[in-house]
Order: structure tokens, then C-alpha cells, then sequence
């Protein structure tokens, strides 16, 4: 065997143990880190499949800021794939909040893996022209034109406080049902007085603020 063969082989072996990305299943997800399944096996020599390991204590990448207080996150559920990415240092020391050196020299392992929700070849399409964020029947949809459509089959509610103000003209189609008191132009629904008022059937005048 010449010795390029030799060289050849011996990177392949060495790169056999390297790792960079590849699919995986959510096997469990706690809201802080994974449990995850990589979705490829290992072909080895003999022509068998090795299934690889699943791998614990997998951070899942959302987009986040502020300390935590900004975030956006989506629900992970067993079976959902994710991509994983594969750390070239080991990550035991970050996990547990210290940054510097890792304590481990190993480097590209299995082990190390960060998970991203990925959208896989085959499965539903998503909007190519909107903004959608969408969770089973309900959606938010922002068109490139500013037009914003929030939709769902079930109740939708706001809680504010300190207030909500809306500067539009409103349209409802339906009804209206308020626990308070409704004012209108400066006039109560509730407390309002009338003018012009006469006994019998006429009709009174209009509402005095």
C-alpha cells in the first residue's frame, strides 16, 4: 500500500470522530436544554449502521437578549427536528456559567452540540412573501404592505394595566360587552342625563355630557 493510501486513511479515521452538524429529533425538551436524537447513523466498515448516542444537556438556540428579559421561543416537542451544531471546544465549563478554558481537551465530540428548530425538506411550506408566526389555528400575519391580520378560532385576550390605546377607527362585527362604563364623545352610558324630557310616550332629546 503506498504511503498517500496511508495518509489517506489516517485522515479519514481522524475526521471519522469530527463533527460539525447534523439533523436531530427532540427526544425531550425542558424549556431550558434537550435531550436529542441525531437522526443519521454511522456506517461503519463491515457495511453496518451504528446509531449514534443521544446527547443530553443540548442548549437550544433562540433568539434572545437583554439578559433574558427579550426572547423568542418556540414549544419543542419529542419528535421535532432540530439542526445540531458541534462545538470545537468542550462545553461542560460554559454550561454551568463560567467562561475560559474548557476543562477537557477534546474538541468536535458528540457531546458538545448546541440545537436549532429547523424547518425540514418535505414537510409544510411557509409563507414566501409575509411575516407569519403562527402556533396550530391561531397567526399573526404582517404583509410587506403593513397590513397586520392576527387570526385565531379560539379567544384572544390583552391584559394592559396601565391602559390600551388605539389610535384607528374601529369596525366590529359583532357585539360589545363592557364591565364598566362606556363614554362616548364626553357622555357616560351609564350616568348620562337626557334633555327635553316629557312625560308619556315622546320620545326624550338627545344625551347631556
Amino acid at each position: 500500500m503506498s504511503q498517500a493510501s496511508d495518509i489517506r486513511r489516517l485522515i479519514a479515521t481522524e475526521l471519522a470522530d469530527v463533527h460539525t452538524c447534523l439533523p436531530g429529533k427532540i427526544v425531550r425538551f425542558d424549556g431550558r436544554s434537550a435531550v436529542v436524537q441525531p437522526a443519521l447513523s454511522k456506517a461503519l466498515a463491515s457495511g453496518d449502521d451504528l446509531p449514534a448516542p443521544q446527547i443530553v444537556s443540548v442548549p437550544v438556540c433562540f433568539p434572545r437578549g437583554l439578559g433574558g428579559k427579550a426572547i423568542i421561543s418556540v414549544p419543542l416537542g419529542a419528535g421535532d427536528d432540530v439542526l445540531l451544531h458541534f462545538s470545537e471546544r468542550a462545553l461542560e465549563n460554559w454550561l454551568s456559567g463560567k467562561d475560559g478554558a474548557p476543562g477537557d481537551p477534546r474538541m468536535f465530540d458528540l457531546s458538545d452540540a448546541f440545537a436549532t428548530p429547523v424547518c425540514r425538506p418535505g414537510g409544510s411550506s411557509v409563507d414566501t412573501v409575509n411575516l407569519v408566526v403562527r402556533l396550530d389555528q391561531a397567526s399573526i400575519t404582517i404583509s410587506p404592505d403593513g397590513t397586520v391580520v392576527i387570526s385565531t378560532q379560539g379567544a384572544a385576550e390583552v391584559t394592559a394595566p396601565a391602559g390600551l390605546t388605539i389610535n384607528a377607527d374601529i369596525t366590529v362585527n359583532g357585539m360589545i360587552e363592557a364591565t364598566g362604563d362606556v363614554t362616548g364623545g364626553g357622555i357616560s352610558l351609564m350616568n348620562h342625563l337626557t334633555t327635553n324630557v316629557t312625560p308619556g310616550t315622546g320620545m326624550s332629546g338627545k344625551p347631556a355630557p
